[in-house]
């Protein structure tokens, strides 16, 4: 997208993630399968004839004490078509269960911008982000990544004021090229944890933590190109008492300040 020569880029929009299908889940016959299922094809291996229960080209009975004796030997068979099924299925991140932790260390989870339990989906939602994670290119990739955990965001690339190509009065800051580095993330009405007289203690507490807002931005910086730095920029919606936003005439949220 070309440059304007008043006013920064900013991408509030999500790139499409492709073109989705929905597939189910792969099954087979043989994924769980009782011992009815396999004493068919079992019996079939035996050598026909009368020593074999099967006179004249007959099917064995399953009354007969060869079928009785072969439904002993393929009880264990019903447990190794389970677990072969299982094993599969872990192969793929979609089906991932039994294998999770071994998962989890391959792409370095759970990382530092986690703190505290975590449940099973919250662990396969994070595992699944971080896999999808690795081809993000564009800031519409990033803004949807944070979608996956969450969080609605923008984000502004601000530009440094160029002789020649910037406009006077515009957006464009007069500084360092290399400046162009930091990146805002811009979300809005993160809780903020205040420092409490009474409760918090001096010299361990800080006086405020953006608290999910700083998740938020620990996940960007992990993600974002070595060369970048992603800023947080939280912007405070003004509300009434039971919590719901204020608006002008217009339907635009009014804001108090942004932080």
């Amino acid at each position: 997208m070309a440059r304007d020569p008043g006013l920064n880029t900013v991408t509030s929009l999500a790139s499409d993630a492709g073109e989705t299908v929905t597939v189910a889940a792969p099954y087979d016959a043989l994924a769980n399968p009782s011992n009815d299922d396999l004493i068919g094809t079992a019996l079939s291996i035996w050598p026909p004839g009368p020593a074999w229960g099967s006179p004249d080209g007959q099917a064995v009975s399953l009354a007969h004490p060869l079928a009785k004796f072969t439904r002993v030997l393929v009880d264990s068979f019903e447990w190794l078509y389970q677990r072969i099924w299982t094993l599969a299925r872990n192969a793929s991140v979609k089906g991932v269960d039994e294998l999770l932790p071994e998962w989890e260390a391959e792409y370095g989870l759970p990382d530092n911008c986690v703190t505290g339990e975590t449940s099973i989906a919250e662990r396969l939602r994070a595992l699944e982000t971080k896999v999808a994670s690795q081809a993000i290119i564009t800031p519409g990739d990033f803004i949807r990544i944070a979608a996956t955990y969450g969080f609605v965001i923008e984000i502004e690339e601000p530009a440094i004021f160029e002789c020649g190509f910037s406009e006077c009065g515009g957006e464009h800051t007069v500084g360092d090229v290399r400046q162009e580095c930091y990146w805002i993330v811009r979300t809005y009405s993160v809780a903020i944890d205040y420092f409490r007289c009474g409760e918090s203690e001096c010299g361990f507490d800080p006086l405020f933590t953006f608290g999910d807002g700083e998740r938020l931005i620990c996940i960007l910086r992990r993600l974002a190109p070595a060369w970048t730095l992603p800023l947080l920029q939280i912007i405070v919606i003004l509300t009434d008492g039971e919590g719901n936003a204020l608006t002008d005439s217009d339907g635009n949220l009014l804001i108090s300040g942004t932080l």
